[in-house]
Formats: C-alpha cells, structure tokens, sequence
C-alpha cells in the first residue's frame, strides 16, 4: 500500500522525538551523575544559546527557501546523532561542554527549521499542523516512560546511544519525502519577503512577547530534571511522570485540533501563560513531591496549547513565506535570553537552592504575561478569517 505524505510527515516527527525522548529530558541528570555542579551546569546549558546567537545568522542567510531546508535536515540530523552518541565515550566537564557545543552550532536550528518545513507543506495540503505535531508528543510519552527503567537497567550510556541511532534515521525520512508538488513553483511562491517582515510591528510584539515569557518558561524547564530528582524522584518515576505530563499534552493538542480554531489563537495563548505562572509558583516554595508531580502536569497543558497557538499566530501575522525567517529570528532573541537565564539560574541553584531561580523565572513568565495582554500583536483581517 501506497504511503501517503502525511503519514510520512508524521513519522518524520515521531523519529525524530523519540530519539529526542531517549537524551535530552535526562541529559541534565546524567550530567549531574557525572560530578557536575549546577553552576558548570547552567553554563551548559547556556551554551547552545550563546552558540545559536553566533550561528543563527549564518543559517537565517542558508535558509531561502524549501529546497534547502530540506538539505538541511537531511544534514542537520544526522550531525545531531553522531555527537550524542559520542558523548557516551566521554567524561569532564570540557567534553561535555565540547560536545554540546558542537550539537548547538551545527544542529541548533533543526525544530525551527523543521516546523517552517512542515508548516509550509501544511498550508500548501490544507491540513492541520497539529495533527502532524501531535505524534512527536505521542513518541515522547512512549519514549520516556521506556527510557527511564532502561536507564536503570541498562544505564545512561546504552539508552544515549538508542537515541543517536534515532536521530540518524531521521535523516532517511527526509529522504523519503517528496518534493512539494511542483517544487519549482512551491520554491517560487515561498521565497520570503524579508523586508515585508522588518516592517511588521506586530511580529516585533510577539517577538517580545515570546522571548521574555516562552524564555523564562525553557530556563526553568531545563533544570527540572535536576530540580525534581533532588527532591528525591528516581529516575525510573522521573520517566513516568515526564511520559505523564507530555501525554497530557497529547490529549491537549488533540482538543486543541478539534476546538482550537473556535476559541482563538490570543485567548489559547492567555490560559497557557496562566498556566505557565501557575506552575512556577508552585516550583518556587518548598513543597513536597505529592504537591510538586500534580502540578507538573500543567506543563503537558501548557505546553500543548503553546505548540498549536504559536505557530498559527505567527503564521497570520508573517504569512506562510516568512514562517521560518520569522522563527530563526525569534530564536535568535530567545537565546540571547536563556543564555543569559540558564548561566545566572545555575549559580544561584548552587548558591541558594531552587526556591529562588524558580520564584525569578514566575515573575519573569508573569510580566510577559502582562506584556502580552497589553500589547497582544494585531492579526490582520484578511488572515483572521482564514
């Protein structure tokens, strides 16, 4: 039977987080295994950003059009997969930093890339981005509720190496995807309007809007994974309850497909940072597990409405042809960010404890929050009714 290119893109997304599934959710804690303090370790995780920051010009310049973000995926995976299963054969801080900074100069732009890749396939087909989306949350409940007990049965090394091998079979399903329907005339129609999208102020709000808030959200996301098992979670229930929580998201986009469109991308994008706030709230004060594991799963609710609201949002606000140029763009001021974020997050976690970074990132969600009821970015008519 003939497999469609949907189907492909699917699996294209379920390749791909699976083996996201298998590292990133424990790269944290197995560092932390290794000797790292959480200072080196905010440094980091503040690399890949500082890195981004260098490169994402370079790439902003490289992606034109749809042709070559195909190349580049194809590339970018495999990179991706080589290096994490490297880091298996290492050890020391200066390794591990290398190796991270690698993965972020060559492959820190694959999910910008690949989410204006298949946004535009999506506009082209008339089909939901979400139910494409949706299976790369699906393959994270499968793959971290399974890389949890095999981390503990098999340790961290054997479970790192599944996930490179995932990551380089990501690059045959690119292969495997066809050109979109006339590829030469697709090229034509989505070449960006540069220019068009430096003179939009409304990308510029949400641009605001998305560094400040989604940014706070990602630093103190990065530290979960220490910030939980120090709280004593082993990580086989670390798994568990990340499975937990990104199935909860599952079940969120799925609502968000059926009922996303009647409610509207601004009121979506209000109760995720609702949500967002809640959440860190509760990370802030020094709670036991039996409050703290209830309340992470707020996280597969907002998160879930993020995933469908932004890239709808910026959608009608760019058009399909600026989608991914306005996403590197956006990463670019959300790396500067997070760099900064992530480094000064690790050292006071090693000076105080988590109660005050986590407290910092609430307030910080909290006034983008503010900022973006304040000035939410404008959808032009023609585009709204779409």
């Amino acid at each position: 039977m003939k497999m469609s290119e949907t189907f492909k893109f699917k699996l294209f997304y379920f390749i791909r987080y699976f083996g996201d599934a298998f590292f990133y959710p424990f790269m944290s804690i197995y560092f932390v295994s290794k000797g790292i303090s959480d200072s080196d370790l905010g440094l980091i995780f503040a690399i890949t950003p500082i890195t981004t920051i260098l490169v994402n010009p370079f790439w902003n310049y490289i992606v034109k059009d749809i042709k070559t973000s195909r190349l580049i995926l194809k590339i970018m995976t495999v990179i991706e997969g080589a290096m994490i299963i490297t880091m298996t054969q290492i050890s020391g801080f200066e390794m591990y930093a290398l190796i991270v900074s690698i993965i972020a100069f060559f492959c820190s732009p694959f999910i910008n890339i690949q989410d204006g890749f298949t946004a535009t396939f999506c506009n082209n087909e008339k089909i939901e981005y979400s139910s494409i989306r949706i299976y790369a949350s699906i393959a994270y409940v499968v793959a971290s509720a399974i890389a949890g007990s095999a981390i503990l049965w098999f340790g961290y090394e054997s479970v790192f190496i599944i996930s490179g091998t995932f990551f380089i079979l990501t690059s045959l399903i690119v292969f495997w995807l066809k050109p979109f329907k006339k590829d030469a005339e697709v090229s034509e129609d989505t070449k960006r309007d540069i220019k068009s999208l430096l003179k939009n102020k409304n990308f510029y709000k949400y641009l605001i809007y998305y560094t400040i808030t989604i940014g706070a959200v990602r630093i103190g996301d990065s530290f979960f994974g220490v910030y939980i098992t120090d709280l004593g979670l082993e990580s086989q229930w670390y798994g568990l309850l990340y499975a937990a929580f990104v199935f909860v998201e599952v079940i969120t986009l799925r609502i968000m497909i059926t009922k996303g469109q009647s409610m509207g991308e601004r009121k979506l994008l209000v109760l995720a940072n609702f949500l967002f706030v809640a959440r860190f709230i509760f990370y802030g004060f020094d709670l036991p597990l039996s409050v703290i594991i209830p309340v992470t799963l707020l996280r597969g609710a907002s998160w879930g409405i993020l995933i469908y609201a932004n890239i709808h949002y910026i959608i009608k606000i760019v058009k399909v042809e600026n989608v991914t140029t306005a996403i590197l763009i956006i990463t670019l001021f959300f790396s500067i960010f997070t760099a900064i974020g992530n480094y000064g997050f690790g050292l006071l976690a090693d000076a105080n404890g988590y109660s005050m970074p986590y407290q910092i990132v609430a307030a910080t969600v909290a006034f983008g929050f503010v900022f973006f009821l304040a000035f939410s970015p404008k959808i032009p008519e023609e585009t709204d009714k779409q």
